[in-house]
């Protein structure tokens, strides 16, 4: 991460690192209030008449909340990607649209979006069940539920969540670069399996980007729940 870091300050100045997050922040609204509150959505349809839900039920509705968060904003996830990559050419997000349309077709824009749901519904599933039962499980143990407590539990279900998809995940970025040689999901684990192994293919810029999702996670779970009390809006017994 350190050697990345310096790298990209010398060849491509400071303002480098946050190439494409213009179009990421426009991304991550819909895409954050859409999961979030679908995530809720889900439970109370699939809770019992108690309010109940059993372990395969939550993770049905983390995946199904990561997957529409996700339909709705592919577009503007590749939009990023393509900023992203180092002389991509494009002027700005609406240029890089334009273009790819142009040259590859409107199809471009949902590039690789198979394998993002794919990768995308375990990641959501088991984030959103691991800080709900951890959440439940200090309750029950009479640790106060402070901030801070929230903070860590994120961070954990966040790692689990990332370390266990993280391949999909590698597969996905893979599938979504322009020039890619995949034919599909299938024929591109197999490559990347058999070209660079499973740790140097699938797990490469691991921690790079745990280091940038963990905190991520736990911050937006625990403001989804501040934001909530501050509106006064009403909790129901299965919301996150």
């Amino acid at each position: 991460v350190g050697q990345a870091l310096v790298k990209i300050a010398k060849e491509e100045g400071i303002l480098a690192y946050w190439k494409g997050n213009g179009v990421n922040i426009i991304r991550i609204f819909p895409y954050s209030a859409a999961q979030l509150a679908a995530n809720d959505q889900y439970k109370a349809y699939l809770a019992d008449a108690e309010g109940n839900l059993t372990t395969p039920r939550r993770l049905l509705a983390g995946a199904m909340a990561g997957m529409t968060g996700t339909a709705l904003t592919h577009p503007l996830d590749t939009v990023r990607l393509r900023l992203a990559m180092p002389n991509s050419g494009y002027k700005g997000p609406i240029d890089a649209a334009r273009s790819m349309i142009a040259k590859e077709g409107a199809m471009s824009m949902y590039k690789g979006i198979f394998p993002t749901l794919v990768g995308v519904a375990p990641y959501t599933a088991l984030n959103f069940y691991s800080f709900d039962t951890l959440n439940n499980k200090i309750a029950e143990a009479g640790v106060p539920p402070g901030v801070v407590t929230k903070l860590l539990v994120g961070a954990v279900a966040g790692t689990m969540a990332t370390t266990v998809c993280y391949p999909l995940d590698t597969v996905r970025r893979r599938m979504q670069m322009a020039g890619n040689t995949y034919s599909s999901m299938g024929n591109a684990l197999t490559t990347i399996a058999s070209k660079e192994g499973i740790i140097n293919g699938f797990y490469q810029g691991w921690w790079a980007n745990t280091v940038k999702v963990v905190p991520q996670n736990a911050i937006r779970l625990v403001m989804y729940g501040l934001l909530k009390d501050l509106l006064q809006i009403e909790k129901e017994k299965t919301d996150t």
